[in-house]
């Protein structure tokens, strides 16, 4: 009998200790994860683009282009070494809430075929694109500039920005 109650104890205690490490574990604590990519599709086009203030260097124009975009107080940028912070800084641009957006694009040589130019920002944690911007294949340049906000998850009534 006795032998049984410390079986008992044994498995009650790691019962016990399974259950306060998956309900106090950090991971599965965290928030939701926010999640944000700008797309851009400018095959014959130079573009710049600024989140916020900060310029997004990795988006040049001249193909598909797709970028990861994070919080400015993310914490993972921290979990990186000096030199990736740096490289990557850039990256961490977005606001919860309200961000601005600038977007400048001019032709780029002598396009046999012009294509649509598209600029889209997209959340995995949302059921339609946060922004849209268009261009038809007969615009050689242009500038626009406006107003998003995107938060972690999509609030309800959400509508698309769509930049003129």
């Amino acid at each position: 009998m006795k032998r049984y109650l410390n079986a008992v104890i044994y498995i009650l205690f790691f019962a016990v200790m399974g259950a306060i490490m998956v309900l106090f574990n950090p991971e599965v604590c965290i928030a939701k994860e926010f999640d944000a990519s700008l797309n851009v599709m400018g095959y014959d086009r130079n573009v710049a683009i600024y989140i916020n203030g900060v310029h997004i260097s990795r988006i040049t124009g001249g193909r598909s282009q797709s970028v990861r975009l994070f919080l400015v107080d993310d914490p993972k940028i921290k979990t990186l070494s000096p030199e990736m912070q740096k490289k990557m800084k850039e990256l961490f641009c977005l606001k919860e809430g309200e961000n601005t957006i600038e977007i400048t694009f001019s032709e780029k040589g002598k396009p046999q075929a012009p294509g649509q130019f598209t600029v889209s920002i997209d959340s995995g944690n949302y059921k339609v694109p946060v922004l849209t911007y268009i261009k038809n294949p007969d615009v050689k340049k242009g500038k626009a500039k406006g107003i998003f906000k995107i938060n972690t998850d999509e609030p309800a009534g959400f509508t698309t920005v769509i930049l003129e």
